[in-house]
């Protein structure tokens, strides 16, 4: 039989294992959600700078005067 002691240790140790866990847990999600969000951010740069510099799209060209695009 364990003594009160031993069994607060246990306790103790099973707490900072789940602890522990948790914060792996946290770490990895915030990790993959700042990847996430730079990923997005960079296909917006590209797309909106595309759109900008006038390049052709399925036969139309951006018109920086009048912020649309027009037919050829």
């Amino acid at each position: 039989m364990a003594t009160k002691r031993e069994e607060r240790k246990q306790r103790a140790e099973e707490h900072r294992v789940l602890h522990e866990h948790q914060r792996r847990k946290r770490r990895w999600r915030s990790r993959a959600a700042f990847v996430v969000g730079a990923l997005a951010l960079i296909a917006m740069g590209v797309l909106a700078t595309r759109r900008k510099n006038g390049e052709e799209s399925n036969g139309r060209v951006w018109s920086a005067a009048h912020g649309h695009w027009h037919d050829k």
